[in-house]
């Protein structure tokens, strides 16, 4: 299944075929409309990020002794190797990130429910990011079925989408 939109950069349109645009650049299709609605508007965007499901791990290495025996309570820790004095384990990544990286520094007065806004200080200049995390893991720590998941990014860039589209033209871009 085909799980990225292809968007002009001139007109900023969602493109159903590339083949015959040079000046593209690819967006998870949930999210999809929503960059082509800021963008359109002035809101240059950097990145994005709709979310995925996912079941994946990160690895750690050489984890001090002494957190061993907090680490083993851990379900969503595997620990993969005891060595004398430190220790290797996976973590289990329990949620997702749905975000917004704009090119530029933007104050917004409101945003979608769930969603926060931070500034990234990263590359050369401050550059305002919105983000909103969905968890794997219900309030009663019982793993999510996918389908769940998969509904909540459903919902969450659909938020997205009307947030944008009642944003005011950005006319300092």
């Amino acid at each position: 299944m085909d799980k990225n939109s292809i968007i002009d950069k001139t007109t900023f349109e969602v493109c159903i075929h590339a083949e015959n645009h040079p000046k593209v650049f690819v967006c998870d299709k949930p999210i999809a409309p929503a960059i082509s609605i800021l963008n359109k508007k002035g809101y240059k965007t950097f990145a994005s990020c709709s979310g995925h499901y996912r079941i994946e791990f990160y690895e750690y290495f050489d984890e001090d002794i002494s957190k061993l025996k907090e680490y083993k309570q851990d379900d969503k820790i595997i620990i993969k190797k005891i060595k004398d004095n430190s220790f290797d384990y996976w973590k289990e990544i329990d949620k997702t990130l749905l975000y917004i990286l704009f090119t530029d520094k933007y104050e917004f007065s409101n945003l979608p429910s769930e969603f926060e806004l931070y500034i990234n200080d990263g590359l050369d200049y401050p550059r305002t990011c919105i983000k909103c995390e969905i968890n794997y893991y219900d309030k009663n720590n019982k793993h999510r079925k996918k389908i769940d998941v998969l509904k909540e990014i459903d919902y969450k860039c659909k938020l997205l989408i009307e947030w944008a589209e009642n944003l005011p033209i950005n006319k300092i871009s």
